[in-house]
């Protein structure tokens, strides 16, 4: 049977990594809106998705310059309109305008439709045959203008395979944005660890939260891990109530008290645990032990290597996000609602009669 004492640390430990999660989250989503993160790395993901392609517009005083695609489209109209403040009305590279004044999100519609302006609208196309056959050779002939590139190439392919049909090649370019934007997700999902793990490991430093000094603190502590347990299952939905017949969803829900949000609350919660948390001048976690003895050679070496562990768990497992610790927590109450009853009820002895 699944030992009860391992779950409950479990539990405990989940616990921690949520609101260690949440508390760095929030750290770095207010970094990320601070520095623009998400609309920088949008706009190097469309930079990274035309490959350097270029098309020649008509500036200010009407002198045919070449300009970046990428730039093209960020000062379209349709693009402009998510903007985050009152656009340049004069053309602006987007790498000159600050991130945070730049749209975190572009709509792969949006996308498509300022593309296909900028590419096939010009004044040269607008009386030109609206046939299929037609509409590919116009197109082809726009193409080829522009210099050659990576993007041209892309582009090329794209429109031949619609066969001239307008939504086939608006589709096909959405198509081709949404396959970047993918990419470019997981470049931001990459940075966002690599941020998530730095704050782990810098607050797992500053206030002294090490892993394994947690765990080893809940499996020698019943009263530790029972507070663990009631401040988990204030945050989870009871599987008894959420399952039971005639409970509503509702019902359920409003007994769960609601995830700390600000970073302050999640401090808060935190140190409720009563955990080996924090810097103390007492024997934890080095250089003395519980009687007070200093702690000399290869012993000395040892605690320090396993806090030093320590603190590199509880950054690797900021890493993993706070969705992911929330879950687990659950399951490890579905887990645990499952265990304690039979745990409780033993072996009870038959309630018939005994011949004498």
């Amino acid at each position: 049977m699944l030992n009860s004492t391992a779950l409950e640390v479990a539990i405990g430990l989940a616990l921690v990594f949520l609101l260690l999660s949440l508390f760095c989250t929030t750290i770095n989503e207010s970094i990320a809106a601070v520095l623009g993160w998400r609309a920088k790395t949008l706009e190097k993901g469309i930079q990274s998705l035309f490959s350097g392609g270029q098309i020649t517009v008509l500036d200010a005083n009407n002198v045919a310059t070449l300009r970046s695609l990428s730039d093209v489209v960020y000062n379209h109209g349709l693009v402009q309109g998510l903007y985050k403040g009152s656009p340049s009305q004069t053309f602006t590279p987007a790498s000159l305008i600050h991130p945070r004044s730049l749209p975190s999100y572009i709509p792969s519609r949006v996308f498509a439709s300022t593309l296909y302006d900028i590419l096939f609208n010009g004044p040269a196309q607008a009386l030109r045959d609206t046939s299929p056959a037609a509409s590919l050779r116009n197109m082809l002939d726009s193409l080829n203008q522009l210099p050659d590139s990576k993007a041209k190439e892309a582009l090329l392919l794209l429109v031949r395979e619609a066969g001239g049909d307008v939504d086939a090649t608006r589709k096909a370019i959405e198509g081709w944005f949404n396959d970047g934007m993918d990419r470019v997700s997981g470049w931001y999902k990459r940075r966002t660890q690599l941020v998530l793990f730095s704050l782990g490991i810098s607050i797992a430093i500053l206030l002294n939260i090490n892993t394994i000094a947690v765990a080893k603190t809940f499996w020698a502590s019943p009263a530790a891990r029972a507070y663990a347990i009631k401040a988990a299952e204030s945050y989870t939905p009871p599987p008894q109530e959420a399952t039971s017949p005639g409970s509503t969803t509702s019902t359920a829900a409003s007994s769960v008290k609601k995830l700390p949000v600000t970073a302050s609350e999640q401090i808060a919660a935190l140190g409720d645990l009563a955990l080996p948390l924090g810097w103390n001048n007492g024997w934890y976690p080095w250089p003395k032990n519980s009687n007070g003895t200093e702690f000399t050679g290869s012993q000395l070496i040892l605690n320090f290597a396993m806090t030093i562990l320590g603190w590199t768990l509880t950054g690797f497992a900021v890493t993993l996000g706070a969705p992911f610790w929330f879950d687990l927590l659950n399951q490890f109450m579905v887990v645990r609602s499952t265990v304690k009853p039979s745990e409780k009820s033993g072996n009870e002895g038959s309630k018939d009669p005994q011949p004498s």
